[in-house]
């Protein structure tokens, strides 16, 4: 037989070539079959899961409706099914409210401390779930656990924690949640503030000193005062004026703006005016916004002057400003005129 050597060069890298070919054929079938084996496997898994809450779903039915007692229920679930159940009743839990989430409660209950139990062994995703899992279904009984949760090394298993928490109540949610802003910065600021907010008026206070510590980074002192004006707290204006004077960044002006537009008086006038002039326009936009809050008929002016800004969204402020302040007359001499003024003033005449 012939070795490799006795061919030419270009035979040699034919046959090189060739043995490459079939070497990558022979991976791409050997990929291409262990795709195929994972996907029957995972149908078939979702199979006997489908089949096990299609099983599920008529008795929970009846539990809820109180025609069957909650034995009938968990009979059914075999012990290597219980984690796949408790999963079932949380999602089914998360869709209803009130004394029917507490008949699941009570259905979980034989369950739940081997969830408890194993949630440090786990990966953070299944920690996740587990976390979520109790918050729905666990909680008073198992709070301990969900609050140790909160000091996980995972941010997603930390912030479900304590999103479980403020949801159920537990009084010093906020500070756990404001002593944590700082790692949560990946989630959308929107989602803190409602998660800060959970806490009501009881936790103003707290968010008031939070809002007012310059320690804290301008984004979580946004988030912060955007949870106070979701609160509704009043105390808040004075707090936002005085951060106002602190020289913030555009954003942090941007959220305190929008609390006095919401919860300002007459007496926070002076912090809001000088925004009017920011080289920012989303800042001057939202000083005159507040300022239709806060202002007296001696800023007319001011708003007369701002319908020549540059920015749309700044002349559309003043605009319903000079509406507002009773220029009704003046906005009406506008919108008899042409170009983008003209057009303005009839805009928010008509609203």
């Amino acid at each position: 037989m012939n070795s490799l050597a006795d061919y030419g060069m270009e035979d040699r890298i034919f046959v090189l070539l060739t043995v490459g070919t079939l070497l990558l054929l022979g991976l791409a079938v050997a990929f291409g079959l262990a795709t195929l084996l994972l996907r029957w496997r995972h149908n078939r898994v979702a199979r006997l899961w489908a089949g096990l809450e299609a099983r599920w779903e008529p008795v929970i039915h009846r539990v809820l409706a109180g025609d069957s007692p909650p034995e009938a229920l968990t009979r059914l679930v075999r012990p290597r099914e219980a984690l796949r159940f408790l999963d079932f009743l949380s999602r089914f839990a998360r869709r209803l409210a009130g004394d029917e989430v507490r008949v699941l409660q009570e259905v979980a209950r034989p369950f739940l401390p081997h969830l408890a139990r194993g949630i440090r062994r786990r990966g953070a995703e299944a920690r996740a779930r587990a976390v979520q899992t109790l918050g729905v279904l666990g909680l008073p009984e198992h709070r301990e656990v969900v609050r140790e949760a909160v000091d996980d090394e995972s941010a997603l298993v930390s912030i479900l924690a304590a999103r479980a928490l403020s949801r159920s109540g537990e009084p010093d949610s906020v500070a756990l949640v404001l002593d944590r802003l700082d790692r949560y910065e990946l989630w959308h600021p929107a989602f803190l503030s409602g998660l800060l907010s959970e806490g009501g008026l009881e936790g103003a206070p707290l968010l008031r000193a939070a809002l007012a510590d310059p320690s804290r980074s301008d984004a979580s002192r946004t988030v912060v005062a955007n949870a106070l004006r979701d609160v509704g707290d009043p105390e808040a204006a004075d707090t936002a004026c005085r951060v106002l004077g602190d020289e913030a960044g555009p954003d942090l002006t941007v959220a305190c703006l929008r609390l006095l537009a919401e919860m300002g008086a007459s007496r926070h006038r002076g912090c809001v005016l000088p925004f009017v002039a920011s080289p920012h326009f989303q800042v001057r936009s939202y000083a005159l916004n507040a300022l239709r809050t806060v202002g007296t008929g001696d800023d007319l002016p001011a708003f007369t002057a701002a319908l020549e800004d540059g920015s749309p969204w700044v002349a559309m402020e003043a605009a319903r400003g000079i509406r507002e302040l009773g220029g009704t007359e003046l906005l009406a001499g506008l919108a008899e005129g042409g170009g983008p003024r003209g057009e303005l003033a009839r805009q928010v005449l008509a609203e």
